[in-house]
């Protein structure tokens, strides 16, 4: 499988940004940390870029590494399944039934005893409403 190359973050590529207002997804983006919204204001400044095209450009980075990391996940949880064949798993599937019916189950619930309802809170659910 070949990895994807993650290309370095260049907010000055030319032509990757249309400043028109054409129609595009949106959304607004909440800041949590003040300092995070001047930190872009400032960078976007010093770059003689917009906010938006700085923080589009920094969230594609970010996906990006995100989904190398994903894919890697995957890619181990794949060779970690490999193993199994179809006959082991028949055979899993068929000792887990067995164990069903032969073994104690540690879970098994137990009918709780009853107590008087001093409040009378059961009485009051116990008709039908009209």
């Amino acid at each position: 499988m070949a990895w994807r190359q993650i290309r370095p973050l260049d907010i000055t590529e030319s032509g990757a940004y249309s400043e028109s207002m054409d129609a595009r997804p949106a959304f607004t983006l909440r800041f949590r940390r003040e300092r995070t919204h001047q930190a872009l204001r400032h960078a976007a400044e010093q770059l003689g870029v917009s906010m938006n095209a700085l923080a589009e450009r920094a969230i594609e980075h970010e996906l990006a590494v995100i989904g190398s990391e994903l894919e890697e996940k995957l890619r181990r949880t794949i060779d970690l399944l490999r193993p199994y064949r179809r006959e082991e798993w028949e055979a899993d599937v068929e000792a887990f039934a067995r164990a069903e019916v032969t073994e104690d189950d540690p879970l098994r619930s137990t009918a709780a005893e009853t107590r008087t309802d001093a409040l009378g809170v059961g009485a009051a659910f116990a008709d039908p409403v009209e």
